[in-house]
């Protein structure tokens, strides 16, 4: 491996991931979050394997789905492991793929409180105090602690979602929310994100969250407790939109939403797709600060 990207164990020259699809399951009081993830691939040379990097991630069981829809168990190695970039996820197929060829596979897995990616937050770290947190940060090399992946950004991949929340809490991604639907006690979102990013840009927050609209692409996401605050001081984001679209090309990702995270989120901002994070430290009171819009915009 590390033909391509120093970084990444991934067969990178062999095998290139075209999409993602993941259907997780957000477990608050073990803070991990559980569930499969699909990947639809595409070989580049002749191989046997595929090999997905990993990091602190509890790994179950491979399929690989065949054209009628069936499974075929697939066996799996995680014996490479190395100290920085983590087990390398070694999934044997049963037999060769030769370039150009096309296969679907299967992975079950669960992160750890040990992910770098994923940020759980009790209650007491939250504005309202009165509900769980968590959101992601997967620059530069944490995108394989929330799932197995390519995590190289050589690689650039389409995906979509499904994430089960309980209830009264809202999920969001980099990605188009596509619908919800209720289950019992929990709410499960759906997302898809058509325009293809590296792994550090899939992003996740899940909280009790209260949106503002500011236009018809546009709004800004927070707690209930300072929505108001947020929507007045990111009033402007559509003409700063409008404004980056005149001075560089059309905006093509569809929404343009900001997320004011906790006070306890360490970063100042992410340019995740279609979903900006931002640090609450921005709401001065006089929209001194949010030239940072501008910034995450030009990152897209």
């Amino acid at each position: 491996m590390f033909e391509i990207d120093p970084n990444s164990q991934a067969n990178l020259t062999e095998i290139a991931t075209e999409h993602v699809h993941l259907d997780l399951a957000v477990d608050f009081a073990g803070t991990k979050l559980e569930g499969t993830a699909v990947y639809r691939l595409v070989a580049l040379l002749p191989t046997q394997e595929v090999v997905l990097d990993t990091a602190h991630l509890k790994l179950g069981g491979a399929r690989l789905k065949l054209i009628d829809g069936s499974l075929v168990p697939l066996e799996i190695d995680t014996n490479s492991i190395h100290e920085i970039y983590g087990t390398a996820l070694r999934v044997l197929l049963p037999e060769p793929v030769a370039a150009g060829d096309k296969l679907t596979i299967e992975v079950d897995y669960e992160t750890s409180p040990d992910s770098g990616a994923i940020q759980f937050l009790t209650p007491e770290q939250t504005l309202g105090k009165s509900h769980p947190y968590l959101f992601t940060q997967c620059e530069e090399i944490h995108a394989r602690s929330l799932l197995p992946c390519q995590d190289s950004p050589s690689v650039k991949i389409s995906y979509s979602a499904n994430v089960r929340v309980p209830k009264p809490l809202t999920a969001l991604m980099s990605a188009i929310a596509t619908g919800s639907r209720n289950e019992g006690n929990s709410t499960v979102f759906s997302f898809e994100q058509q325009t293809t990013i590296p792994s550090y840009l899939i992003a996740l927050v899940v909280g009790n969250l209260a949106s503002a609209k500011i236009s018809d692409r546009c709004a800004v996401w927070s707690e209930p407790e300072n929505i108001d605050a947020c929507a007045w001081e990111f009033a402007e984001m559509e003409t700063i939109l409008q404004t980056a679209e005149d001075v560089i090309s059309p905006y093509l990702w569809g929404r343009y939403d900001l997320l004011v995270l906790p006070p306890s989120f360490p970063y100042g901002g992410m340019e995740n797709p279609c979903l900006t994070f931002v640090t609450p430290t921005l709401l001065a009171g006089d929209r001194s600060l949010t030239d940072v819009i501008a910034h995450e915009i030009a990152h897209s």
